[in-house]
């Protein structure tokens, strides 16, 4: 998990580092959900703003 320098007002990035299938997870391990999305729109119109990340939430929300 990495943290951005403007943390927590953007979201952490995720990452497995052994390999695994999984919908969710990139062929290099990046970790795709909408919460850790940055806020505002869905360019692609799939998420509520409601799902992506805000920085009330935490690292334990995450889990």
């Amino acid at each position: 998990m990495s943290f951005p320098q403007n943390y927590p007002n953007s979201p952490p990035t995720v990452r497995f580092t052994s390999e695994m299938w999984h919908p969710n997870v990139y062929p290099d391990g990046r970790v795709c959900i909408s919460i850790l999305h940055p806020p505002g729109d869905d360019p692609n119109g799939y998420e509520l703003a409601s799902e992506r990340w805000t920085p009330v939430h935490t690292v334990v929300l995450l889990i």
